[in-house]
C-alpha cells in the first residue's frame, strides 16, 4: 500500500552531536570501572549506572535477593526523572507519525482531553484513529483521559475515548511540533533548540524516593497487621508459609524504617528551638 507519509526510520540518521544524549550523559556520570560492582536493586533500567537517587538511600543497607529487587525498584523515581524522558525521546527514532496520530497530538496540545472519536464518524475513520490512538499511547505521547459527558434528554449515554497528552507528549510537539503541523517526515535528531527535556536530574530526587519509602513503609505495616490479625482469628494451615511471608514483610519495614529515621531524627532537631 502507498505511504503517504514516510516513516521517520527512513529519514532519520544517526544521533547528531547537536542532540545531547542524556543516557551518555549519565554512563559518564559514574566511572566504568564502577559499573560492574553496581546492585542490581540500585541499577537504573536504561543506563546500568547507579541511580543516584536510590543510591544516596539504599546504599549502606546493600539490600540483596530478588524479592528486594523489585521493591527496591517501585521506590525508583522514574516517572520524575530526565532519564526516563531521555529514553522515551530515544525509542520515537522509529515512531511513524501518520495523519491520524498527527491529527490527536495537535487535537490534545490545548490540554483539553481530546475525544478520538466524534457522533457520525464513518466506521472506518474511527477504527482508523483508535488504532492512532494506540499506536501513540504505545509510544507513551499521551494517556487516557476520563471525561465525564452528559447526555442528551432522550440519548442513550455513550463514553468516547479520549486522550490527554503526556509530559514527553508536549515536549515533542514543542520539539518537533513544525514537522507535525506541516506534515512533514518527522526528524528526530532535530528538535527545536529551545525545547527542553522535562524531568529532573535523577540526583535531585531524592525527595521523592522519601516520599515513596513512607508510603511503601505504611502499605507493609498494613499489609503485615492484616497477615497477623487473619493468623490471629483463624489459625494458618501452614505455619512455615506464615513464618516466611511475616519475615519477610517484617525485613522490608525494618530497611525501609531505617531509610527513615535518619531524616525523621535530622527533622526532630532542627524543630527544636536552641535557646541561648
Amino acid at each position: 500500500m502507498h505511504q503517504i507519509v514516510p516513516k521517520a526510520s527512513r529519514v532519520a540518521g544517526p544521533v547528531q552531536p547537536l542532540v545531547p544524549d542524556e543516557t551518555e550523559t549519565a554512563r559518564a556520570r559514574v566511572p566504568a570501572a564502577s559499573s560492574p560492582a553496581v546492585s542490581p536493586a540500585l541499577a537504573c533500567p536504561h543506563t546500568g549506572v547507579a541511580c543516584p537517587a536510590l543510591t544516596a538511600l539504599f546504599a549502606p543497607l546493600a539490600p540483596a535477593g530478588d524479592e528486594a529487587r523489585e521493591w527496591v525498584q517501585k521506590l525508583a523515581p522514574c516517572p520524575h526523572c530526565r532519564t526516563e524522558f531521555a529514553a522515551g525521546r530515544d525509542r520515537l527514532r522509529h515512531v511513524r507519525l501518520g495523519q491520524r496520530e498527527r491529527e490527536i497530538l495537535l487535537g490534545a496540545a490545548s490540554g483539553v482531553p481530546f475525544a478520538v472519536t466524534e457522533p457520525g464518524m464513518t466506521r472506518s475513520l474511527s477504527a482508523a484513529r483508535r488504532r492512532a490512538a494506540l499506536s501513540i499511547t504505545k509510544a507513551g505521547l499521551v494517556a487516557p483521559a476520563t471525561v465525564p459527558a452528559e447526555p442528551r434528554p432522550g440519548a442513550t449515554r455513550h463514553a468516547r475515548a479520549t486522550v490527554t497528552l503526556t509530559p514527553l507528549g508536549r515536549y515533542v510537539l514543542a520539539a518537533y511540533g513544525r514537522f507535525i503541523e506541516a506534515g512533514k517526515p518527522v526528524r528526530w535528531t532535530r528538535p527545536a533548540r529551545r525545547a527542553e527535556l522535562p524531568g529532573a536530574d535523577p540526583i535531585d530526587l531524592k525527595d521523592e524516593v522519601m516520599t515513596r519509602t513512607r508510603g511503601a513503609l505504611r502499605e507493609t505495616l498494613d499489609e503485615l497487621k492484616g497477615v497477623l490479625m487473619a493468623a490471629v482469628a483463624r489459625p494458618h494451615r501452614d505455619p512455615a508459609l506464615l513464618d516466611s511471608v511475616t519475615r519477610h514483610l517484617e525485613q522490608k519495614a525494618n530497611v525501609l524504617r531505617a531509610v527513615l529515621e535518619p531524616a525523621i531524627v535530622t527533622q526532630g532537631l532542627r524543630a527544636v528551638p536552641t535557646g541561648r
